[in-house]
Parts: structure tokens; C-alpha cells; sequence
């Protein structure tokens, strides 16, 4: 290759790769999969090794994820964050067992092997046993701050005693978790998440914590950086450490000594990873000898003493027999592929989504066509595009209704939104969608009334509408006859749908198909109405602009709430069921906390310096009791400081941003009601 050439490609190649790398680290976003990623990595070494004066401090060779996105607060790294080199073949590996032992000058050394898992990477601080800061990798140098968001997460202590020093781990998202989190947002009309590591991604860099407090995320640790001399020898040393201090560690951990152990390993995983409940994309061979680690040391982007063995991605050929569109509870078309069932992953798959019009129609998936199908982070099934050369000659591409096929009414499509809409709120389809849900877990929790039950109910003319449910009662004598039903199931429907007759303000709104009203969404209207009646005052006065004093609620989804109360079915089912033990209904619908015992309201406080009353672990729990929460830095977003005795830096920073500071004393008179609240 001529020089010119070399330096041509150069360029294109590095502004690939940083493009993929932003995708991947700042948007969760990926374009490519790590496969070709590595493969044009790899062609930019060769061309650097080639021709030397082309490589410089900026190539993405140098460089470990991407810079940090603006919106998040910096924080260095006491340590940098490295990443670790991939390998796809059995002869990489083997060239990585030879390289370590000749550079360590050992024949037999031993090495953990652990699942890679397919995540967030995060750094967690702990000063004087306290958990005082938590990070993105970043670039390796500088990562964004994640200390509230990640708090969110149960099984990350938030203090360890007499620790001080850096553990490292990995955000991800359970799979489970991951089909209930899509399934909500397609029918809330969000953009589904391509896979759990995206998802675990997206939730960890949320703006507003209880975003990620909603959604359901574990911290898998696997490295400790002490600040403390600690009797520490070897990798499996440091998990049992872990362990010790009340992180999840995975189950999936062996110790080896011989090559062919090692990929006796590599096999089994690769074998037994659907079975997982987290995802994983390969296995990481570490040097279990921390003081052979330290002699490897490191490149400017990976540790010599450990690699990642991917596992390939398992894709297989079916056909798509028919292309269907379903009505989603609130109206979103959504075009699903119909299969031959074929196995992917250990599972059967006869059904894929096709996700909306425009990305159907940019991957021109045809009834008829033969396609490749892999499974999304190894749940999701997805169609990824059709084999063209074998595609029949009479194919014609797949028209999508230009109508509703339920019910026939118009659709819509707002501007700079993917989703199609049925506009007729009354479409059977989505009256339907929307019972399901009404009766969902999440929702009123009704035992005994799934979606079965909810069809076989409706078809028969007994619930047409959410209220019903109520008078199912009724028809007890019918059911109890009826096929499939049965005095005992009866009765215990009817004894959970009592049960049910008391419920959340959140769950209340939740169980209401809002378009765009989601779980965390439904919490921040119900903190911010307090109380039934306040909500129904809202809706029956058109005053929902309202909700866009709530901090984390924008414009169009105040809008889709105020359409939505518009209807007046709608209207008249929140009159109809709700009540809150003053007024009648069906219903009670329990309040939130009022504003009067609500003092901090979901704003953020930080505690510096020593208390003599409070330990940290009771701050937390009494500002977390009056609906605040505990940062545990100082910034602009900061509602009150509470200083002890020898405060320091947040102090300091508090009086420069102008935040009000008060003493353990004043915290403890607001908490006692002795001052109803803080004049800001």
C-alpha cells in the first residue's frame, strides 16, 4: 500500500471508528457489531504498523471508549479504566497463553475465568468506608457522573467499614427484566432498547435518577483498587472480598491451569448462555496472580494480563410465512413478522417484531422472503434483513394499512415520531390491550384476570371497560359453570379483585393506558397532585399544562395527557372508579405523601462533615422518608447542604452556588415539624 493510500484510509477508518464509539459509549446506541468493529480496529493497527508517523495520541488505537457527554458532571479516575483486547479464535487465545508466560517468565500460571458481561462499566469511590462518588468509564481518564443513578441499585452498599479505594464492575440489565421494560415501552409508544446491555445503559445515564430507580438494574463487581495496604494475592482473593462486602459477584467463575480446561470453559458458557439470566458475550481469561498482573502491566488502552474470548454471534435462516400489524393499547401500529418456527439459541422462534413502518420498509422484509434471524442480546428475536438472491419472483413489498385494521379509523403520525396511531380510542383492539394492562401486575395486580381470562371475558359481552371489572360479580353464577373456569377460580378472582378496590395514586394513573405515561412517569404526577381529588380537578378543568412544572415531563407528554382527557370515556371511567375514602367510588385511591409531610419533595440534599445524632445510613433513610434524596456532591441541582462538624470542600461549594446550609440541629427541627417548612 502507498503511502497516500494508507493515509486515506487512515482517516476514514478513524472517523468510523470514532463515530461507532460514540454511538456505543455516549448513546447506547451501537451501529456495528463488536466483530466488525475489531475488524476495522485491527486494519487501522496494521495500517499504523505499516506506516508509524501516521499513528498519534488522538487515533481511536490510543483511546478507550469516548469522551464524556456534557450533560453529566465529570469525574476523573483515580486509576484509569481500561478496556480489554478481544479475541474470536482459539489460536488468539493460545497466542495470549504464550505471551504471558514467556513475559512472566513462568511455565504454568494460573488464570480466572469469568463471563464477560455484556454491560455498563462503572467505578465506584469509597472514602473513610462511605460511598462518596460512582462513573461511566468514559475515555478511560474521565467519566460521567452516575453516584445518584447508580445508589438506585440494591446490592451496592453505600458504606463499607474502614474501606477506602476503588471497586469496579459492570451495570447490567436481567433478561427478564429486559422483556417486561420493552414490552412497557412499545406499548407507551417509546423506541424499544435493542438489547439489555442498551437498556442497562440507557437507564444508568438518566438525568433523573427515579427514571432509573423504575427500572430494574444489578452491579456485578470484579475488581477492588485499595487505597489501603490489604492482604490481597490473587483475583479470586479480590472476589471473595467482594463478596465479604455485600456485592453480587457472578456464579460463573472457575479457576484453571491448563489450556484445554480453559476452553472446555469457553464451550460450556457459549453452550449454557441462554439459559443465563444476564447476558453474556464471552469469557475473560485473567492472570490470577496479582503480583505476576502488575508485572504485565498495561498498553495505553488494555491490561496484558487478561483478554476477552467473544463468543459469535448465532444467527440462523427461516422464512417469514405472513407480516401482520398489531393495535397496541395505545393505538401504536406495530408490523410483526410471522416465521417458520426455527431454533435460535436454544429457543423457538415463530415471531419476530419489525418494530414500525420506517424500519420495516428500510430493511425491505417481504411475506415470503427467506431471512437471516438472530436473537437481540440473545432475547429478542429480530429479522435482520432478507437473503435478496433467493427472494421469489412475484414478491411485491409488504403495504402497510393505510387505516386501522381493527376498527378502520384514521391513523396518525406526528411529526419526527415513528410510531402510526389509531386515533379511535375506542378500538376493540386497543380496549382490549388496554383491560390487559389495567389488570397487569404494575397496575391494579388483579390475580386470575391475565389476558385469556380478559378475552374470554370480553368476547362474552361482560367487561367492556375497566369498570366492569368491577361487577364482574354479577355474572358469578355463569362463570362458575362456564369452560375452563370453576367455583374455586371464581371465588378467587372475585376475592383479589376486592383487594384490588384499594390502590396507589401511581398505580391508579399507570393503570390508565396515557399514552407516554409509563411507570415513572405516573410516579412524578401522582407526587405532584398529592391526592385524588387533586388530580381529578385537574383533568375535569383542562389544566393539564400543569404537568410541565414536573421536572422530568416535557411538553409532548403533557399534551398526549390532556388528548387523552379530551375523550370523554376516558373521563368519565378516572369518575366512575376512582374515590379517596371522602368521596364515593369504586375505588380508593390512596394518597401520596401530602406537601405538609412531604418537606424535601424530591429535591436533592447533601450531608458533609460529622454528625453527633445521625449517622449517614439515618440521614439517608429520614431525607428519603420526607421525599428527598441524598447526593453526595454539591452542584446546581443541590436543594439543601446539612453540615456537621468539620465540613469541608461541599461546604465550600455550597456557599459559592449560593445553596442554603443548615446545621444537624436545624435538620432535625424541620424533621420535627417544629418549622413546617424551608423558605428558599
Amino acid at each position: 500500500m502507498r503511502y497516500e493510500e494508507g493515509k486515506k484510509r487512515h482517516e476514514e477508518l478513524s472517523r468510523l471508528l470514532r463515530s461507532y464509539s460514540r454511538q456505543y459509549y455516549i448513546f447506547d446506541d451501537p451501529r456495528v457489531s463488536d466483530e466488525e468493529y475489531d475488524q476495522r480496529y485491527r486494519e487501522l493497527q496494521e495500517i499504523e504498523k505499516e506506516f508509524p508517523q501516521l499513528g498519534s495520541a488522538a487515533s481511536p488505537t490510543q483511546k478507550v471508549g469516548a469522551e464524556s457527554e456534557k450533560a453529566f458532571r465529570k469525574i476523573r479516575h483515580e486509576t484509569q479504566m481500561l478496556s480489554l483486547e478481544n479475541a474470536y479464535e482459539e489460536r488468539d487465545i493460545e497466542e495470549f497463553l504464550r505471551r504471558v508466560r514467556k513475559q512472566a517468565e513462568r511455565e504454568k500460571i494460573d488464570f480466572v475465568l469469568e463471563p464477560k458481561l455484556d454491560g455498563l462499566s462503572a467505578s465506584i469511590l469509597y472514602r473513610d468506608g462511605v460511598l462518596v462518588d460512582a462513573a461511566t468509564r468514559g475515555d478511560g481518564f474521565v467519566g460521567e457522573d452516575i453516584t445518584q443513578n447508580l445508589m438506585t441499585i440494591e446490592g451496592i452498599p453505600k458504606t463499607i467499614e474502614n474501606f477506602s479505594g476503588e471497586v469496579r464492575g459492570e451495570v447490567v440489565m436481567q433478561k427478564s427484566d429486559f422483556q417486561k421494560l420493552n414490552q412497557q415501552r412499545q406499548e407507551d409508544g417509546e423506541k424499544l432498547f435493542a438489547n439489555p446491555r442498551n437498556a442497562a445503559a440507557g437507564s444508568i445515564r438518566q438525568l433523573d435518577p427515579q427514571i432509573t430507580a423504575s427500572r430494574k438494574l444489578t452491579f456485578f463487581a470484579y475488581a477492588l483498587i485499595p487505597n489501603q495496604r490489604m492482604r490481597l494475592t490473587t483475583q479470586m482473593d479480590v472476589l471473595e472480598i467482594l463478596k465479604n462486602f455485600g456485592f453480587t459477584v457472578s456464579d460463573q467463575i472457575i479457576l484453571c491451569s491448563s489450556q484445554s480446561e480453559a476452553f472446555e470453559f469457553y464451550k460450556k458458557m457459549e453452550k449454557q448462555r441462554a439459559e443465563l439470566e444476564y447476558d453474556i458475550d464471552g469469557i475473560v481469561y485473567k492472570v490470577n496472580d496479582l503480583s505476576i498482573q502488575k508485572k504485565l502491566g498495561a498498553s495505553t488502552k488494555f491490561p496484558r494480563h487478561s483478554i476477552a474470548y467473544k463468543f459469535p454471534a448465532e444467527k440462523v435462516q427461516t422464512v417469514v410465512m405472513n407480516i401482520i400489524t398489531q393495535v397496541g393499547r395505545t393505538g401504536n401500529l406495530t408490523p410483526v413478522a410471522e416465521l417458520k418456527p426455527v431454533t435460535v439459541g436454544g429457543v423457538v422462534v415463530s415471531r419476530a417484531t419489525l418494530h414500525n413502518k420506517d424500519e420495516m420498509e428500510k430493511r425491505d422484509i417481504r411475506v415470503g422472503d427467506r431471512v437471516v434471524v438472530q436473537r437481540a442480546g440473545d432475547v429478542i428475536p429480530q429479522v435482520l434483513y432478507p437473503i435478496l438472491e433467493e427472494r421469489q419472483a412475484d414478491s411485491v413489498p409488504f403495504t402497510f394499512p393505510m387505516v386501522c385494521p381493527c376498527c378502520g379509523s384514521a391513523l396518525l403520525r406526528e411529526k419526527n415520531e415513528a410510531a402510526i396511531r389509531c386515533i379511535n380510542m375506542n378500538c376493540e383492539a386497543q380496549l382490549v390491550e388496554r383491560l390487559i394492562h389495567f389488570a397487569s401486575r404494575q397496575a391494579f395486580n388483579i390475580d386470575g384476570l391475565g389476558e385469556q381470562n380478559i378475552r374470554f371475558l370480553y368476547e362474552k359481552g361482560i367487561i367492556k371497560s375497566s369498570v366492569d371489572i368491577f361487577y364482574i360479580k354479577n355474572h358469578r353464577n355463569y362463570l362458575e359453570n362456564a369452560d375452563g373456569w370453576g367455583k374455586l377460580s371464581v371465588e378467587n378472582l372475585l376475592r383479589s379483585i376486592e383487594t384490588a378496590k384499594t390502590v396507589a395514586l401511581d398505580k391508579f394513573i399507570y393503570a390508565l393506558s396515557i399514552p407516554q405515561v409509563g411507570r415513572a412517569v405516573s410516579k412524578l404526577i401522582a407526587n405532584f397532585f398529592g391526592t385524588y381529588g387533586n388530580f381529578l380537578h385537574c383533568i375535569k378543568n383542562a389544566e393539564c399544562e400543569k404537568l410541565c412544572q414536573i421536572q422530568g415531563i416535557g411538553m409532548a407528554t403533557a399534551g398526549d395527557f390532556s388528548s387523552f382527557f379530551v375523550n370523554e370515556n376516558n373521563l368519565k371511567i378516572v369518575q366512575d372508579l376512582g374515590g379517596d375514602g371522602v368521596s364515593d367510588g369504586i375505588v380508593t385511591v390512596m394518597a401520596t405523601k401530602s406537601s405538609e409531610e412531604n418537606i424535601f419533595s424530591g429535591q436533592f440534599v447533601v450531608f458533609t462533615g460529622s454528625f453527633e445524632k445521625l449517622s449517614r445510613e439515618e440521614a439517608k433513610e429520614l431525607t428519603e422518608k420526607f421525599g428527598g434524596k441524598v447526593a453526595s456532591s454539591v452542584s446546581s441541582r443541590t436543594f439543601l447542604v446539612v453540615a456537621g462538624k468539620n465540613a469541608g470542600q461541599k461546604l465550600d461549594q455550597a456557599k459559592k452556588l449560593g445553596i442554603k446550609i443548615i446545621s444537624e440541629e436545624n435538620f432535625f427541627e424541620i424533621i420535627e415539624k417544629k418549622i413546617p417548612e424551608i423558605n428558599l
